[in-house]
């Protein structure tokens, strides 16, 4: 089964906690249940996401680490936005 992917950012080559501004941004533009392709390389990027995504209600779906150090995360909405 395939995830419908109704928005994508990326956000390799900024350093926290600017990607989890621009995620909340995304976030906001989006209804609950949709999915968020978000992509980065920031070293703690993966684990502030995850935060962000417990604090807020959001499911993280996948996560895969690239050869590159990037780590594309797919993040489906709850509720909470």
């Amino acid at each position: 089964m395939s995830t419908d992917i109704e928005a994508r950012i990326d956000v390799c080559g900024v350093c926290c906690p600017l990607p989890l501004v621009m995620l909340a941004k995304a976030v906001k533009s989006q209804a609950p249940g949709h999915t968020i392709e978000v992509v980065g390389n920031d070293p703690i990027f993966e684990t502030s996401v995850r935060d962000f995504c417990t604090t807020h209600g959001h499911s993280v779906l996948d996560t895969r680490a690239g050869s590159d150090r990037r780590v594309t995360m797919l993040i489906r909405l709850g509720n909470d936005i």
